[in-house]
């Protein structure tokens, strides 16, 4: 079952348009579901805005359900953001610190990488910091990154350095990180694409 597809940019409209469409369209869920079912969509919303900064850049937003298994879906197009990246890119430098920091940084990140052309992809230094476990400059139209792999590797190291520990910091305090099953961001032809799962009561 899918809802209807609405399109988003970083606005406060939007924000509450995309909220909406979760509330109607999961109202049959317990309200604990439902609850951090709004959570996670207004998780999705702060990674529009810190996406797109002061740009217009849209995006199209929907949900659906397959038994108890309820997603939220995000998909952009490359060409599209191509005509906004030198303005992204301008405070980029500014940003790219602050950006690392926590892990919907670290989500934004590799989406941003995602929406690169695939020349400029391959040929950007990640500063993703995946602990080479993940090289997000990998992805391409058969590949995606998936949470749960970033998690179970941050969970299965061994080695106690300062930058595990604070990899497990930030998944604790993390909305999607604690809530989500899975965030997936893959690229299809010229689209980008993430989406958020989570089991519904």
């Amino acid at each position: 079952m899918k809802s209807e597809t609405i399109i988003i940019n970083n606005s406060d409209k939007s924000t509450t348009e995309a909220l909406t469409l979760i509330e109607n369209f999961y109202r049959n869920v317990s309200p604990k579901s439902l609850l951090r079912l709004r959570l996670l969509a207004e998780e999705t919303m702060n990674l529009i805005r810190t996406i797109t900064g002061e740009t217009d850049m849209t995006a199209e937003l929907w949900a659906e359900r397959e038994g108890n298994l309820c997603s939220i879906h995000l998909n952009t197009n490359t060409i599209m953001f191509a005509q906004k990246r030198k303005e992204l890119m301008e405070i980029a430098t500014d940003k790219e610190n602050a950006a690392a920091k926590g892990f919907l940084g670290k989500i934004r990140e590799v989406f941003e990488l995602a929406l690169l052309p695939k020349d400029e992809r391959t040929a950007r230094e990640s500063r993703i910091g995946m602990m080479g476990m993940v090289d997000p400059t990998a992805l391409s139209a058969s590949e995606a990154w998936k949470m749960s792999e970033y998690i179970s590797n941050v969970n299965d190291e061994q080695t106690q350095t300062e930058f595990i520990q604070e990899a497990r910091n930030e998944l604790e305090r993390s909305i999607l990180g604690n809530l989500a099953k899975d965030v997936i961001i893959g690229i299809i032809g010229d689209d980008v694409k993430m989406t958020i799962e989570y089991e519904c009561e």
